[in-house]
């Protein structure tokens, strides 16, 4: 008997979430066709990274940069990347495209050196306040 209340117990306890549950009813194409989503991802972060070297080398001879930090690169989430499906007509076709737009990202890039060869540092190189708002990149197969 007491196993026979264990189970009911158990029966009764699985079946409480189904209860919940709000009742689902099919829809009719013409309702269905009124139902939006949310389309799209947005992304956004802060990005830092390094490169030890790049080097450009033309018969022989190179130039390196070498100590290559991106350092701040910020996209806030009230401004962030945002990926979409779009629909462009290209030459009387239309033809879906991942739509890719860039808003404000602040950050740094500096090269802690520039060498000729394996010489001496002739300098250093720092790029600051970029700007890619209004960017958009499109790709699509063909």
């Amino acid at each position: 008997m007491k196993t026979l209340k264990q189970l009911a117990l158990a029966t009764a306890v699985l079946a409480v979430p189904f209860m919940a549950q709000a009742e689902l009813k099919a829809m009719d194409d013409s309702s269905l066709s009124s139902v939006t989503g949310q389309a799209g991802i947005s992304i956004s972060g802060n990005f830092n990274g390094s490169i030890g070297k790049i080097s450009y080398v033309d018969d022989g001879n190179s130039l390196n940069l070498e100590t290559v930090a991106f350092t701040g690169f910020n996209i806030s989430d009230t401004a962030p990347v945002m990926v979409d499906v779009v629909s462009t007509d290209i030459g009387g076709t239309a033809t879906q495209q991942l739509q890719i737009s860039l808003p404000t990202i602040t950050g740094q890039v500096s090269v802690g050196a520039i060498k000729m060869g394996t010489g001496a540092s002739i300098g250093s190189l720092a790029i600051n306040d970029m700007n890619m708002a209004g960017t958009t990149v499109k790709v699509w197969g063909h």
